[in-house]
C-alpha cells in the first residue's frame, strides 16, 4: 500500500511537469545536443590546475581546457558532416563574432589544442597547426560513424531552436 501511494504522488507530482513541458517560450527539445568549443590551457600552474581536465571518450586523451568555453552555442551557426581525404569529420561554422574569437584564439594558442565539446562532453579535439580565419573549424570526433549522421542532425536542431528562442 505504501508503494502505492508514493507512486500515486509521484505521479500527481509529475503529471503537470510533463502537460505544460511543451507548453509556452520554454520548449523543449528531444535530443538536446549543444555544442561548444573550448581551448586547452597551457599556461604555468605551479602544480595547480589550470581548468577542466576533460577525457575524450576513445582514445581517454586527457586535456586540461580553461573553465569558459571559447565559443558558445550562440556563436555556432551550423554544423556539417564533411567526408576529407582521412574520412569523416564535422565542420562547425561560426557567426561573425565567433569567427574573430577563433582566429584570436587559434593565433595566440599556436600548438595547442581546441576541443568539440557536446553538452559539456568531448567528443573531439583538434592541435592548432594555423591561424583559423574564415570561421570554418573542422575537427575529427570519437563518435562512431554510424552515429554522426543522427549527431549532426540532433545538433543542428537544438542550433534551430536556440536562434528561435532568441528571435
Amino acid at each position: 500500500m505504501i508503494l502505492r501511494k508514493s507512486s500515486l504522488a509521484s505521479l500527481l507530482f509529475f503529471l503537470p511537469l510533463v502537460f505544460f513541458s511543451g507548453c509556452g517560450d520554454d520548449e523543449m527539445i528531444e535530443n538536446a545536443k549543444v555544442p561548444r568549443l573550448l581551448v586547452e590551457t597551457r599556461g604555468v600552474n605551479y602544480g595547480a590546475p589550470g581548468g577542466t581536465v576533460i577525457i575524450l571518450p576513445v582514445s581517454g586523451t586527457q586535456i586540461a581546457v580553461q573553465s569558459d568555453p571559447l565559443i558558445t552555442e550562440f556563436d555556432i551557426i551550423n554544423v556539417e558532416l564533411v567526408k576529407v581525404d582521412m574520412g569523416l569529420a564535422l565542420l562547425v561554422q561560426l557567426s561573425d563574432a565567433g569567427a574573430r574569437q577563433l582566429y584570436r584564439a587559434s593565433v595566440t594558442n599556436m600548438g595547442g589544442r581546441i576541443v568539440l565539446s557536446i553538452n559539456g562532453n568531448a567528443i573531439g579535439a583538434r592541435r592548432i597547426d594555423g591561424a583559423v580565419q574564415d570561421g570554418q573549424f573542422f575537427t575529427f570526433v570519437e563518435v562512431d560513424d554510424a552515429e554522426l549522421g543522427d549527431l549532426v542532425l540532433d545538433i543542428k536542431d537544438t542550433l534551430a531552436a536556440i536562434r528561435k528562442r532568441g528571435d
